[in-house]
């Protein structure tokens, strides 16, 4: 005997009735069709909450990465800000001419003389002796650092070991070691006073006495000195000349 359903349906008002005979074979095909449908659903519910997870995911991403792309954006400003206040400090320090050895020679003289650059002393108006006057060369090299009112001396650069001479007869008035010039000699006489800085070796001791051209020590790069050269300073009457000017070949 074959086995068979049936399918009543009756109106909401429950005046209508109907029967639909469905054998077992029809009624296991609705069955799996319905079934079928249910799990699609389901399955088409839980891929559509997938992608649209992953949609959300990659939006908290994309969200992150421009957070950080804006963080390393102000990073880089930051750096180039940095930089370019860098190059403008070394632009101003270059066009005020603040350095360390100014700041050396400004402490040194500030120290131990007032220098007045603006009365100072030429070669023409001083009447002395030939022996006294210092217009010979204390070495041999070039002029590396011209006299100035931040550099009141002259800077010749020469090999280490290079000869010095006194370019005055005189007396030793000191000898020794400081900070910044390293090993120094002073020789003076009723005119003029020479300063050496920067030597390797002195000659010479206190009080001696000393004929011009007379080798008094060697050069060197004692003291703060990033390079051999002598430090060459010149004296009259307490103030502060141009070295170069009595050179000789400012002379002939």
């Amino acid at each position: 005997m074959k086995r068979s359903h049936t399918i009543i349906y009756i109106s909401p008002d429950g005046k209508t009735k109907r029967e639909f005979p469905m054998s077992q074979i029809l009624f296991n095909v609705v069955v799996g069709a319905l079934a079928l449908l249910f799990i699609t659903v389901i399955i088409s519910l839980i891929f559509v909450g997938t992608v649209y997870s992953d949609a959300i995911q990659k939006r908290i991403y994309a969200d992150k990465v421009r957070k950080m792309e804006a963080e390393m954006a102000k990073v880089e400003k930051l750096k180039q800000d940095i930089l370019y206040l860098y190059d403008k400090s070394e632009k101003v320090k270059e066009l005020l001419g603040i350095d360390i050895q100014n700041a050396i020679l400004r402490s040194h003289y500030d120290d131990t003389r007032k220098i007045s650059i603006d009365t100072m002393v030429t070669k023409e108006s001083i009447v002395t002796s030939q022996a006294s006057m210092p217009d010979i060369n204390p070495t041999d090299g070039e002029i590396s650092r011209k006299f100035s009112k931040e550099h009141p001396a002259i800077d010749i650069a020469t090999t280490a070991g290079s000869p010095v001479i006194s370019t005055i007869d005189g007396i030793v008035k000191s000898v020794g070691w400081d900070e910044n010039f390293g090993n120094y000699i002073k020789i003076q006489n009723n005119a003029f006073e020479i300063f050496f800085g920067h030597l390797d070796k002195v000659y010479v001791k206190n009080l001696q006495n000393i004929k011009k051209g007379e080798i008094v020590g060697l050069v060197g790069n004692s003291g703060k000195s990033t390079a051999p050269h002598l430090h060459y300073e010149i004296f009259a009457d307490t103030l502060l000349v141009d070295p170069e000017k009595f050179l000789p070949e400012n002379n002939k």
